[in-house]
């Protein structure tokens, strides 16, 4: 009897120690086919999207990048005018104390060469940089003045004044809005204007660094 019963306990553990084996394998089997499926659902995917955000990030950089160095074209450079095939050793535009244009030597610090182009009520101007005295030009003294075309002749004018073209330069040219343009000098090296605009004198520009009137 205790033989049967020893028996029996025997194929008794035997029967529990085969189930645990048995769930042990099945848990082991369905744990290798869950990561099986994660590793197959995630393949090709950077790990914790780190790539995706460095990759996004450099083209957010590159695109700042490309704007960075982008340039811009100065106004309002304050000028000194020479004249093509101008007197010789004399070919920059120059202001007299009565405010006449004339040609003289190129001093780009001397004040009375310079001008500086602007606008004036949406207008393109030249502004003179140079100060005049009561002495030759009462009507210029503590105004601004322009290049102005009264007619007959481009000089220095009151830039707010009535019945005066303001002169602009167009970059070779110095023309009034009708059209008249400065054709060059005389024998005196006093500019002459062309009213009808066809003979233009050409102009060479040189950025300089204001001086104080």
């Amino acid at each position: 009897m205790k033989f049967i019963n020893v028996f029996f306990l025997a194929a008794s553990a035997s029967a529990i120690a085969i189930d645990r084996g048995h769930v042990s394998t099945a848990r082991s089997t369905g744990l290798e086919e869950a990561a099986s499926l994660l590793s197959r659902h995630h393949a090709g995917r950077p790990a914790n999207g780190q790539s995706n955000r460095n990759g996004n990030g450099n083209a957010s950089k590159a695109k700042q990048g490309g704007n960075s160095n982008t340039g811009t074209v100065a106004a309002g450079n304050t000028l000194v005018l020479k004249e093509v095939n101008g007197v010789p050793g004399n070919e920059c535009l120059t202001f007299r104390n009565n405010g006449e244009i004339v040609d003289a030597a190129c001093v780009n610090t001397a004040a009375d060469r310079q001008i500086t182009p602007t606008t004036l009520n949406g207008n393109s101007v030249l502004r003179v940089q140079r100060s005049f005295t009561a002495g030759f030009r009462p009507d210029l003294v503590d105004v601004t003045a322009c290049v102005g075309f009264n007619g007959t002749h481009f000089r220095a004018e009151d830039c707010a004044a009535s019945n005066i073209e303001l002169v602009q330069f167009d970059g070779t040219a110095l023309r009034a809005p009708s059209g008249a343009c400065a054709q060059g000098h005389d024998g005196a090296a006093q500019m002459v204007v062309d009213t009808t605009g066809a003979n233009c004198a050409t102009f060479q520009s040189t950025s300089v660094t204001p001086t104080a009137p």
